[in-house]
């Protein structure tokens, strides 16, 4: 069984109230069962919190040129982040429309 630190979700959730939190686990939950899952892993509540944070999963992105573009474009956002004094951590960087957002970088 992996345990998981109530530090790694709380650097990724700044602002959450307690209700924001339950329909965080609540998310997480529907993810676990829809995947066929009995416990919520990691990998529920991260999606979980892009999710409530970004939005829902938009169409994928069919052409190559457009992926190609976004990549770099999220890879700069990255790049910025890591090299800037005092920025937290870069947590992930997904190439998955959300919302508006074509890519994030966490």
């Amino acid at each position: 069984m992996i345990r998981m630190s109530l530090s790694t979700v709380a650097i990724r959730t700044p602002g959450f109230s307690g209700a924001d939190l339950a329909n965080l686990m609540n998310e997480a939950a529907i993810l676990a069962g829809r995947r066929g899952k009995e416990r919520i892993t990691l990998k529920e509540i991260d999606d979980s919190i892009d999710r409530i944070v970004a939005g829902m999963e938009g169409t994928k992105m069919t052409d190559g040129r457009s992926k190609i573009l976004v990549a770099y474009h999220e890879t700069g956002h990255a790049i910025c982040a890591t090299l800037t004094p005092g920025h937290d951590p870069v947590q992930k960087v997904p190439l998955v429309p959300r919302g508006q957002a074509r890519g994030l970088t966490w």
